[in-house]
């Protein structure tokens, strides 16, 4: 077997599948014990792989799109021509992550041949015939199977590890608003990258609050929300927050991926629509209820033993469109009973431990 010594592992731009490709990076790390690995991704995505210890260092990728994207391209390469990479693996199917490999001068390239982007690849992998039935993560660890003649791996676990001054900022956030450790946090999550067709409604999340806040949880512990998402989220936190109280805190564009990540591993429950958040909190091992409408949860469900999904089954989901065309059924009709059902079973578990 050829001994690979400078390893360019490209990542995905998405914060979920990131998180999802950590095993494929694990059984990287197996294949090749001393080999120098380094992760190349955008630059919100890294913290995801920062304080992995099967990583040894990590580099920004340029924009590939927009009008900046072929001045994006020429930057990366000139930063991993630099390096001197001789084996990169490309987990995501974009044509210029290819490209961008190709033009660097690594002399090995791997990844599906997906995207017109196969001669750009010099062990190009075919699409599983699974893909779209099985979950991403296997669809992530089979390019690392493939490449290295090996069986699949039965079990695969998601590695996040939490950045320390990020821990230190969550506990300085959780004593600023007198949050004690005995107290429960419950975590809401109301956005979703790809497009609304994912979201659960405002008034949904509002319901749920007051729930939550009037439950039979125990009168020593006191209950708080707080609300996460990206600055395009803050009006949807705003709105939530404005009828839960001074309980609810309004999280929403004031962390970065580091921040919020550490407010995961402190909540007792996060409820989430799919996004990466989500992959996050299954990440972390956090109580988690996922909420499934355009989505397929058997292919990026929360890939953990500690979460609960909840669905409101119609025939015409998956849809997979970033918007409905329709009457917005499939989460509509998931309703806050539901949910607060499958998260108070959550919380009876965590506090009983």
């Amino acid at each position: 077997m050829t001994i690979y010594k400078k390893i360019l592992v490209r990542a995905t731009n998405w914060i979920g599948d990131a998180i999802m490709l950590t095993p494929a990076v694990t059984m990287l790390r197996e294949h090749l014990p001393d080999a120098h690995i380094t992760v190349c991704a955008r630059s919100w995505v890294l913290p995801v792989f920062s304080e992995n210890p099967y990583i040894d260092a990590i580099l920004p990728a340029e924009s590939a799109g927009g009008p900046a994207g072929i001045r994006g391209i020429a930057e990366t390469v000139g930063m991993l021509r630099s390096e001197n990479f001789d084996l990169s693996v490309i987990f995501p199917n974009s044509f210029s992550s290819a490209l961008t490999a190709w033009l660097s001068g690594i002399p090995e390239r791997t990844g599906y041949a997906a995207d017109m982007r196969g001669i750009f690849l010099t062990r190009p992998l075919p699409v599983p015939a699974w893909k779209g039935t099985r979950h991403e993560v296997f669809y992530y660890c089979n390019i690392i199977s493939s490449f290295f003649g090996t069986g699949e791996i039965e079990k695969p676990e998601l590695l996040l590890r939490i950045n320390p001054a990020a821990e230190k900022w969550t506990e300085e956030f959780c004593h600023e608003h007198h949050i004690r450790p005995g107290d429960i946090l419950i975590g809401f999550n109301p956005g979703a990258a790809f497009g609304p067709a994912k979201c659960w409604p405002v008034e949904s999340f509002q319901k749920l609050g007051k729930m939550f806040f009037s439950a039979d949880l125990p009168s020593t512990r006191k209950v708080w929300v707080v609300v996460l998402g990206t600055e395009k989220e803050r009006d949807t936190g705003e709105k939530i927050c404005s009828v839960l109280g001074e309980n609810a805190i309004n999280l929403c564009g004031r962390t970065d991926l580091s921040q919020v990540m550490a407010v995961i591993d402190r909540l007792d429950l996060l409820v989430t629509n799919d996004s990466g958040l989500m992959h996050v909190g299954a990440a972390l091992s956090t109580p988690l209820v996922a909420l499934f409408g355009s989505t397929n949860p058997q292919t990026t469900g929360p890939w953990s033993s500690r979460s609960r999904i909840v669905q409101n089954r119609v025939e015409c989901a998956p849809c997979l469109k970033r918007s409905c065309p329709s009457d917005f059924r499939c989460m509509k009709g998931i309703t806050p009973e539901m949910v607060f059902e499958a998260g108070m079973e959550q919380l009876e578990h965590q506090l009983n431990g």
